[in-house]
């Protein structure tokens, strides 16, 4: 049920009143029990009013603090002390030195909570990158010995800000969100209704607790629920994926929450063996989202794990975003996701044609659930504004409580991205996601995004329906791992189509697997590459949660910076001849008569 109370502080102090020491998080590196601690829920209150106590006497009060605390139980002491202080929390992760280039400078703090050990290794990095101003660090092992009871309730209501969420920055340079107490408050009603959530789970995770998934979708919609968590390392997910499922199994976890590359890696590295020696049958929810859902993904896992229990229907598809707090749709039910197999034609047209699923031209595109608790979305036309259609496909835009206050710093695209209204009928304002989809029966379908959309000879084709083809075209090409775009590799020329793809490191005449990819994308997309680059694993860039950023692969593309395996290339196409003198004239008798009808038009 709804938990009533307006601010995260609150809710913690409540929850803490009424579950004392019942176990909240537990965490070890890898998920087992080797080094595991504990925090229960008064402890929790405890240690974030000691922190907060320590804040306050700092003058942290209103001000923004840098979380730099590596996953674990400190981050989450460490993220509500800051809330606790009645200051703003920006999560930072504290080995992401590109992306601590940007955010440091842009969110301005004033202080850095951090532990001893890890304000030793980054405090001369991160005072250089904050240009000229003096950083006021916190060591969490010394607040926490602060007297509790010397902590004052901070002067916070529902709209007041609580933290900085920044986005991944899977397109653009990530960019801080600005939440308020009222919209995560809300965001964590409607993630608890997509779950059906109740305070008897348990779940297991590795997500990063700086990125809105892991804190907003796991921590604090745990401690929203009154359930309990057990958390691992994400450097121990990547190490060996395994160990979150092994986990899940050890736990008989209830629910758990990964993107979708999550689901493919455990597939792809382990064995039939390993997959019996697991018991996921009392796995209910398997929250997916992050990316586009594949419906391969679905499929290969579901098989893949049902001699360990795993049932298809657990799968729980998911669409969200950080400026909308964390979660727009969802819904936990007892059927299987849903599917809907289009025409890729219709597609590039904007339209969601049906067609059987074994028909060449088929994409599948998987449902994300309804709108949740107030959530308002509609589809829109990204560049008209005017209201789509029926199975029309346009841009996703949102309207409700979760949707947050804005960008930090940054007036001109707050105005642009959450300031959208619909050109025919007025409404507004509604957020616009630069996502494209469409609404069926009331379930969301997300095709792709406007950004990365491939435009070549007039028609548009999705990047990720196009990564889809070329992953499943052969076994040694890692799935979830690739990126396609758009170059024009002679100036003046056509776009052309380029496919940058990891290679499983065992695979051999790598000749004929590029020779694979360039026949499957002409068989089901009626196009031609005119490059196809196999690299390295892990070698094409992604966010901190596992995004492909595809514009940043792009740039190597064009510097030669691809970690190459092998590589083919088209003939490069004639660049198009300079306009006859003629026809120069022409242009300039055109432009001067149009000046002059302005001119007497006015």
């Amino acid at each position: 049920m709804r938990v009533s109370t307006p601010t995260l502080v609150e809710l913690l102090r409540r929850q803490a009143e009424r579950y004392g020491d019942k176990v909240v998080f537990s965490f070890s590196y890898n998920g087992d029990e080797e080094d595991r601690s504990e925090l229960t829920y008064r402890e929790l209150d405890t240690r974030a009013r000691a922190i907060g106590s320590t804040l306050q006497q700092q003058g942290a009060a209103g001000q923004r603090v840098l979380v730099l605390v590596r996953p674990g139980l400190d981050f989450i002491a460490g993220y509500f002390g800051c809330l606790y202080a009645g200051a703003v929390a920006v999560p930072v992760h504290q080995k992401m030195a590109p992306r601590l280039a940007v955010v440091i400078p842009d969110a301005q703090a004033g202080f850095a909570l951090s532990t001893a050990d890890t304000q030793a290794n980054i405090k001369a990095g991160v005072d250089a990158l904050v240009e000229g101003r003096a950083l006021r660090w916190c060591v969490i092992e010394d607040a926490v010995t602060a007297d509790p009871d010397s902590w004052v309730a901070p002067a916070v209501d529902p709209g007041s800000t609580a933290m900085i969420q920044y986005t991944s920055g899977s397109t653009t340079s990530p960019k801080g969100v600005v939440l308020s107490h009222g919209n995560l408050m809300h965001n964590l009603e409607v993630t608890r209704r997509a779950w059906n959530g109740d305070d008897s789970g348990v779940g297991v995770y590795w997500l990063p607790p700086h990125h809105d998934m892991g804190l907003i979708g796991v921590i604090l919609e745990i401690m929203y629920a009154g359930a309990s968590a057990v958390l691992m390392s994400p450097a121990a997910f990547i190490k060996r994926p395994m160990r979150w499922l092994e986990a899940v199994s050890r736990h008989r976890a209830y629910i758990t929450t990964a993107p979708s590359f999550a689901y493919d890696k455990c597939v792809e590295r382990s064995t039939p063996a390993e997959r019996a020696a697991l018991d996921l049958s009392g796995l209910s929810i398997a929250m997916i989202g992050a990316e586009p859902v594949r419906a391969s993904t679905l499929a290969a896992f579901a098989d893949a794990f049902a001699p360990a229990g795993f049932r298809l229907e657990a799968f729980t598809p998911v669409y969200g975003l950080a400026e909308a707090t964390l979660l727009v749709s969802g819904q936990a039910d007892s059927a299987a996701p849903g599917v809907r197999h289009l025409d890729r034609d219709a597609l590039g047209e904007h339209r969601a044609v049906d067609v059987a699923p074994d028909d060449p031209s088929a994409a599948a595109v998987v449902g994300c659930g309804p709108p949740q608790d107030g959530q308002r979305v509609v589809i829109v036309d990204p560049v008209t504004r005017q209201s789509c259609g029926t199975d029309e496909i346009g841009e996703i835009w949102v309207a409700g409580p979760s949707v947050a206050q804005g960008y930090w710093g940054r007036p001109e695209e707050t105005a642009q991205t959450f300031a959208g209204y619909v050109a025919d009928t007025g409404e507004g304002p509604f957020l616009r996601t630069g996502d494209l989809g469409f609404l069926c029966a009331g379930e969301l379908f997300v095709t792709g995004r406007v950004q990365d959309l491939v435009s070549i000879d007039g028609h548009n084709y999705y990047p990720n329906d196009v990564e889809a083809t070329v992953q499943d075209s052969h076994p040694m090409l890692l799935s979830g791992r690739g990126a396609v775009m758009a170059t024009t590799p002679v100036q003046g020329a056509i776009e052309q189509l380029v496919v940058v793809q990891e290679v499983d490191p065992a695979a051999t005449e790598l000749d004929g697997v590029i020779d694979t990819v360039r026949a499957a994308i002409t068989r089901y997309h009626g196009i031609e590459a005119s490059a196809v680059v196999l690299v390295a694993p892990l070698s094409i860039p992604t966010t901190s949660s596992g995004k492909i950023q595809r514009s940043q692969c792009r740039r190597q593309f064009i510097d030669g910076d691809l970690a190459v395996l092998a590589e083919w290339r088209g003939p490069l196409p004639e660049p198009p001849p300079p306009a006859s003198q003629d026809e120069v004239n022409q242009i300039m008798a055109e432009l001067q008569a149009s000046l002059l009808r302005k001119g007497s038009s006015r």
